[in-house]
């Protein structure tokens, strides 16, 4: 049985963009001859945004399972900081150690963001990034000051959870980057990846904050896209998101790299074969009268017969492979996490004692491997995107940790 919501996350989280996939396939004049002219197009709000609920009309049955993602409400969900315990010692001094809950669907992204602890008066309003389509077109509208701005003074101003323009702009019969920053970072995989993934990956990456408060990728290519060559990035970069304060290493967060751990470095299989996110998490339906279309309730492909039957193509057993992927990932997590505590706990007891450069690489392994395994944990699919990709990320943070404790033995 398929073991973990965070998969089910990929399918509302990685495939919130995903919506896109489906109106491509969906729109009123590629299935009907006789669509609706374009001078019924509804009118935008005051951010230029046409709202999911002006399109009901034209695309009934886009809008309604759109709105079945309700049901994946924050109610219920896992505390991370007590599924790994581990995180408290190891977020020690940022934010996430404050509240870290496994993410509710794309309705409730503007509830999260306002109801997580840690949100301060100092928040920017780089933080509403991929929140909604709103704060995207005032970005880029107004441009890149913007995302330095208070998050206070916004945040109130935004009505409308991730929905169609995020990965349509206002016409829903196209796919669209709508994010400026990632679309800019894309480099070659604009051509080497499907712009269905595209549209899901500019919410779904590895992210940060650069020096004008920028929401900014560690990379501009393909080949950029792993976890080595990020880290790379981010060192020669001289960047931290925070300081350990046991340790005194400065430390970075991963954010949610889907789009990375299956379209870039050790590419997935489903990628290689041609795949997008869509394809496994947007299942195509058939209405009341025979039209068909891409359904935008956004799930596990566990979770639906029309994916499930897709998928059976390929797989004898897709619920027993997911099964096995996400148990041997999460497993070796838990023992992981728990090795990286006691490194902090053994660096902070002996780092007065040290010379400056062995203090030096022992914080610096510290920082990568802690990365390493951030970035396998905060990918949304538990290992099953890509359990290739996440074993040998988890190997190098063993790897890692081993050096380190030698060092401070």
């Amino acid at each position: 049985m398929f073991k973990s919501k965070k998969l089910r996350l990929t399918a509302a989280a990685l495939c919130a963009t995903m919506m896109v996939a489906g109106l491509a396939a969906c729109a009123p004049r590629a299935n009907n001859p006789a669509a609706p002219e374009a001078d019924l197009t509804p009118a935008a709000d005051s951010f230029g945004v046409i709202k999911a609920e002006e399109w009901a009309g034209l695309y009934p049955h886009q809008y309604e399972t759109w709105k079945a993602n309700e049901a994946n409400a924050p109610e219920g969900k896992d505390n991370y900081l007590e599924t790994y315990p581990a995180l408290n010692t190891m977020y020690k001094g940022y934010g996430f150690a404050k509240g870290y809950d496994e993410a509710a669907g794309h309705s409730y992204t503007l509830h999260s963001i306002t109801e997580t602890p840690r949100v301060t008066d100092a928040t920017l309003a780089n933080c509403i990034t991929c929140k909604t389509p709103q704060f995207t077109a005032l970005v880029n509208e107004e441009g890149d000051g913007v995302y330095a701005e208070k998050f206070s003074d916004l945040i109130d101003l935004f009505d409308e959870p991730v929905s169609c323009y995020n990965c349509h702009g206002n016409d829903p019969t196209q796919l669209e980057v709508t994010s400026g920053f990632y679309h800019g970072s894309l480099g070659d995989a604009a051509e080497a990846t499907p712009v269905e993934a595209q549209v899901c990956g500019q919410c779904h990456n590895e992210y940060y904050f650069n020096a004008a408060k920028v929401t900014s990728n560690p990379y501009d290519s393909l080949a950029g896209m792993d976890a080595e060559q990020m880290l790379a990035f981010y060192d020669a970069l001289g960047f931290k998101d925070w300081e350990h304060p046991d340790t005194g290493a400065p430390l970075l967060k991963a954010q949610h790299p889907e789009f990375e751990t299956v379209y870039g470095g050790q590419q997935s299989r489903m990628a290689a074969a041609g795949f997008s996110c869509a394809d496994c998490h947007m299942a195509t339906e058939e209405s009341d009268t025979g039209a068909r279309y891409s359904s935008h309730e956004l799930v596990s492909p566990l979770e639906s017969p029309e994916l499930m039957e897709k998928c059976g193509l390929c797989h004898d057993d897709l619920a027993g492979e997911v099964a096995a992927w996400q148990k041997g990932v999460t497993d070796r997590e838990q023992a992981i996490s728990q090795d990286i505590v006691r490194y902090i706990e053994k660096l902070a007891s002996v780092k007065d004692s040290l010379d400056p450069e062995t203090l030096a690489r022992a914080q610096q392994i510290h920082r990568h491997a802690q990365f390493y395994w951030d970035y396998v944990m905060v990918e949304n699919s538990e290992g099953a995107h890509n359990p290739e990709a996440a074993h040998a990320n988890l190997d190098k943070a063993e790897a890692l940790l081993a050096e380190g404790f030698a060092l401070l033995a």
